[in-house]
């Protein structure tokens, strides 16, 4: 299951007792950093986090924002996440892994039941318990076909025919699949809860049987409890109140000053600090939190030198290789370059009249030195892609060679194609629909990050000498997203797409099905060939079958060119050494709760 972030501005993943009393200190809090000599500005217990965009909201059914991650994790968990470390699931909300089996009789034979316990000490911050009828709650909300929003979250359960609650076991539940796929126990395990007292006070979805909705979702949209339901769900206070926004996790939200920073505290009567024995795997050690916006990379550059935060990610590569070398910031920060699970690529609209020939595309490619652009302007901080699948995977189609710079063959590449210069205006034209349009592309980046303006401008000198005139547009974040991509006005924008390290899927960001406003597919990309092959990969469970459709698929992907695929890349983190914690591979790169104060000198 990916989600998207924007490049570049958004790339833009011991026990307790209670803290009003007692506090179990993990063993590792001694010094194992030289910090003789070193003054700390700020000696809190409070993480001063650093984010590169505004979060659009806090409701992660709701956000597509990569920098809402990092805030909406720590007041909502799932069942079970991946443990950095082993890269295994963990149970957060219930007691283990779910017991899985297949269905061999009746209308749903062929597919599997996944039976989940909830844990008995589970609350939300107001008190209440966690229960299975919140379970079942939260994928109503998946299934009221009046949310747009959460379309998208509802590829991953496609499946999913009921949660039946066990009579004899109040806090069992069984999941109903009508058909195997490849990532269903990740989905189930995956999905952050929520509490239907109050996210549906009034009770409007309480009539509505799950299996209903997912049957027969789009005729009940039509009822009027329902569209309340959704008004309400997509309202502003149910994605910015603190008093709505009630979780699970061991944070509760505080300000939003919008443009500035987002405070939270940490919840004294967390239910996991309480739980019998310590909860194994849930800990949380900062007393606050407080994420600064700063999309400017040399404001952000200079706040970590002034130790204005604690903790930044994807810090430009030039950037970051001179902050390892300045004396302040060795002797204050640690620096981490985990992979990230993912990559980077400028997405091309194949919709577009000028960009509808995949040899156009093609051309395209070939003006992007990506090797170059990695030593020079990336830092050596990334591996080159010639499509979306990670290097790692077993499925990785190792003979698809990069597309290589190659700016004569661009020009071959167009004319073949029917572009020519036929004014001699140095810029390429062609009939289109029976009008003479010039080669001209607007290009979108996000102002707030160097490499993505470099990136920018590289491929805009390259355009010229082919006779492709590109503007490079600024745009916000959130406008590009919410205006531009969604409404798929776009021609060119720098992107990227995160990944938990698990199978691909590859339906939300390449099936037809996705294309749509609140789509992922936003490039537009598919026909009924690569729909049918991505269908059946998701219910192919024999692994040699499998990796040779997903080998197939991304041939069928290289040969169509939807994206300049461009790197692998490598986070680039700074921590301060006044806390205890470590880069990860998983998204954001680090895990805020887990950071431990030092006992400095």
């Amino acid at each position: 299951m990916k989600k998207m972030f924007y490049l570049l501005s958004i790339i833009a993943l011991a026990s307790t007792c209670l803290i009003t009393s007692c506090t179990t200190e993990p063993s590792n809090t001694e010094n194992t950093d030289d910090l003789t000599g070193v003054v700390f500005k700020n000696t809190d217990n409070t993480v001063y986090v650093r984010l590169a965009a505004e979060p659009d909201r806090l409701n992660p059914l709701l956000s597509t924002s990569g920098y809402s991650r990092p805030v909406w994790e720590q007041l909502f968990l799932p069942l079970l996440d991946i443990d950095p470390k082993t890269l295994d699931f963990v149970p957060f909300l219930v007691k283990a892994r779910p017991v899985i089996a297949e269905i061999t009789e009746g209308p749903n034979a062929g597919g599997v039941t996944y039976t989940y316990e909830l844990r008995g000490d589970a609350r939300w911050s107001d008190g209440q318990p966690v229960t299975v009828a919140d379970i079942v709650f939260t994928f109503k909300i998946i299934f009221n076909a009046n949310i747009a929003e959460t379309a998208p979250q509802r590829v991953p359960y496609n499946a999913l025919v009921d949660i039946q609650a066990d009579p004899n076991q109040k806090q069992r539940f069984t999941v109903v699949t009508k058909e195997k796929y490849i990532l269903g126990e990740a989905a189930y395990n995956s999905i952050n809860i929520f509490p239907a007292h109050v996210f549906d006070p009034s009770g409007l979805m309480k009539n509505y049987a799950l299996a209903d909705l997912i049957a027969n979702g789009e005729v009940l949209a039509k009822e009027l409890p329902l569209q309340q339901f959704a008004e309400q769900f997509v309202s502003a206070p149910y994605s910015r109140d603190p008093a709505k926004l009630i979780g699970t996790g061991p944070y509760r939200l505080g300000q939003w000053e919008e443009g500035r920073y987002i405070t939270m505290s940490r919840d004294h009567q967390w239910w996991a600090d309480a739980s019998k024995g310590g909860h194994p795997y849930l800990h949380a050690y900062p007393d606050s939190l407080v994420f600064r916006i700063i999309p400017d990379q040399t404001t952000a550059i200079a706040a970590i030198k002034d130790e204005l935060v604690d903790v930044a990610t994807e810090i430009d590569a030039q950037d970051f290789v001179a902050l390892r070398e300045n004396d302040f910031a060795k002797a204050h920060f640690n620096f981490f370059t985990p992979n990230i699970l993912g990559f980077f690529f400028i997405a091309i609209n194949t919709k577009n009249p000028r960009l509808t020939d995949k040899h156009v595309r093609r051309a395209l490619a070939h003006l992007v030195d990506v090797q170059v652009v990695i030593d020079r302007v990336y830092g050596g901080f990334a591996t080159p892609l010639p499509g979306p699948v990670s290097p790692s995977k077993p499925y990785f189609a190792k003979d698809l060679p990069l597309i290589a710079f190659n700016i004569e063959e661009a020009k071959k590449l167009l004319a073949d194609a029917g572009w020519a210069d036929a004014n001699g205006d140095g810029i390429l034209d062609k009939t289109i629909d029976g009008q003479r349009v010039a080669f001209t592309l607007e290009y979108l980046v996000t102002p707030g990050s160097k490499f993505a303006n470099t990136l920018a401008e590289l491929f805009k000198d390259n355009a010229a000498q082919v006779g492709i005139a590109v503007t490079i547009v600024p745009r916000e974040f959130r406008t590009m997203l919410g205006e531009d991509v969604a409404n798929r006005t776009f021609q060119l924008y720098a992107a990227g797409a995160s990944a938990d390290p698990l199978l691909d899927d590859f339906k939300q960001l390449w099936h037809t099905s996705s294309n749509t406003p609140s789509g992922s597919n936003r490039v537009q990309f598919g026909n009924a060939q690569t729909d049918a092959l991505i269908d059946e990969i998701r219910v192919t469970l024999d692994e040699d079958k499998r990796n040779a459709m997903y080998r197939e698929f991304q041939q069928l992907l290289y040969d169509e060119q939807p994206m300049i695929f461009l790197f692998a890349p490598q986070n680039r983190i700074a921590i301060s050494k006044r806390f205890l914690a470590e880069g990860m591979e998983l998204r954001p790169g680090f895990q805020v709760r887990n950071f431990v104060l030092r006992k400095l000198q």
